[in-house]
């Protein structure tokens, strides 16, 4: 009954089905007579093997009944994804508490889930950390991923770094691939644990061998920019493509990067479009900026300043800074969009206040010359000054230019 979804269980085909021809009739025979593992089996084969929901749910029903508490766990499972049965997270919340109250680590899990998103009882991340703790000492490995997230994000309990990455490893060692995952991330940025890129590529390949799309795309980052692993665009491509293939939208916006930059392939402009759309049609703000700037300037599609707001415009709703920016200078150049000193002043200030240096820039301009906003120089001063802080060369050249330089200084006695 589980070798179709146990790799511990695998067995070559045509023994599994002899094995299941010659142990189904068994299996009826003792569920019948009221055993109830006997009836967790055949729900099981009901649910797996026959596709048959309806027949597995009333197998798991009996089970459940009697007290089975793999069975109770099951039907939790097909009432929350609505499996053979109306979605209904109530009655799943029922079914993995009785599981969780006879300590099966998946129903303790499953209801530790249920409390974190608040589906069919009351939102509890402290139910939900206690949960997830009492199956994570039992060996459930989602449970040691989750434990990690809540530590991570100091949910229910104080925030600690170091507590999340001893669980994220905990589960990444049983072959969790969203714990191997999540691992290599602390490893990348040094959360819990040391900064270490190599180790950090270790772990994302171990989850992105088993098809994990985010680890995909972070190991293609990884060759990409030659950060733990020796630079390869080639490698990154391959392992870009990985993640593209599961439709994961920032994987296929870094692979139209690629082709516009002729990064590990030939450039084409015609493709890198292609793989932006794909990527935009899933509302990936990056591809929709960059969709922008292909038809603001024609490139691989005719000039089209009213598309390009339009793009823009998507992006910068998405709380996009680049794309604020970008629409912000429609506005000023009246390009797709009437002319709009206003409106170009409320976007550039936006992406301004996410560091965005044009945009602190070309808000600055707008106070020096009072166009769409308060004449002011000295706000054109200090938002050059922001500007310039984040590299932007025309704004410390403007300050250089009106005298100011003093605010240069300044920066050299600041301690690193």
């Amino acid at each position: 009954a589980y070798a179709g979804q146990e790799p511990l269980c695998a067995l070559p085909e045509t023994t599994r089905s002899r094995y299941l021809a010659e142990g189904r009739p068994l299996l009826a025979k003792y569920a019948q007579d009221g055993n109830a593992l006997a009836g967790y089996l055949l729900g099981i084969d009901c649910e797996f093997n026959r596709k048959a929901p309806e027949e597995a749910r009333e197998w798991f029903r009996r089970a459940a009944a009697q007290g089975n508490a793999l069975a109770q766990n099951s039907l939790g499972l097909m009432y929350s994804q609505g499996l053979g049965v109306a979605q209904d997270y109530a009655q799943a919340s029922d079914y993995f508490r009785q599981a969780a109250l006879q300590g099966n680590m998946n129903g303790e899990y499953n209801l530790g889930t249920l409390y974190a998103r608040g589906h069919g009882v009351p939102q509890d991340n402290e139910m939900a950390l206690m949960l997830y703790t009492r199956a994570a000492e039992k060996g459930n490995s989602n449970a040691m991923n989750n434990l990690g997230w809540l530590y991570q994000e100091g949910l229910g309990v104080a925030k600690s770094p170091e507590q999340a990455a001893a669980w994220y490893r905990k589960a990444a060692e049983t072959g969790n691939p969203s714990g191997q995952f999540n691992y290599g991330f602390v490893c990348a940025r040094g959360l819990g644990v040391p900064a270490n890129a190599r180790e950090a590529g270790v772990w994302y390949w171990r989850a992105a061998e088993q098809g994990h799309a985010e680890a995909q795309l972070n190991i293609g980052l990884l060759y990409r920019d030659g950060t733990g692993l020796k630079q390869d665009d080639r490698k990154a491509l391959a392992w870009l493509a990985k993640a593209a293939e599961q439709r994961h939208p920032g994987a296929q916006f870094l692979i139209g990067q690629m082709y516009e930059q002729g990064r590990g392939i030939a450039q084409d402009d015609e493709r890198a479009y292609r793989w932006y759309l794909k990527a935009a049609e899933q509302n990936n703000p990056r591809a929709l900026n960059a969709l922008g700037t292909f038809h603001y300037r024609g490139k691989s599609v005719a000039k089209d300043y009213a598309q390009a707001a339009e793009h823009y415009r998507r992006a910068a709703a998405m709380n996009f800074p680049a794309a604020q920016n970008n629409l912000g200078m429609l506005y000023v150049r009246g390009e797709g969009v009437p002319q709009d000193h206003a409106a170009a002043a409320e976007w550039f200030e936006k992406a301004a206040r996410q560091g965005n240096a044009d945009a602190a820039y070309n808000l600055a301009l707008l106070h020096e010359y009072g166009k769409g906003v308060n004449l002011s120089h000295v706000k054109a001063v200090d938002l050059c000054k922001q500007a310039a802080l984040h590299g932007h060369v025309g704004a410390a050249d403007w300050l250089f230019k009106n005298g100011y330089t003093a605010w240069r200084d300044s920066l050299k006695k600041t301690p690193k």
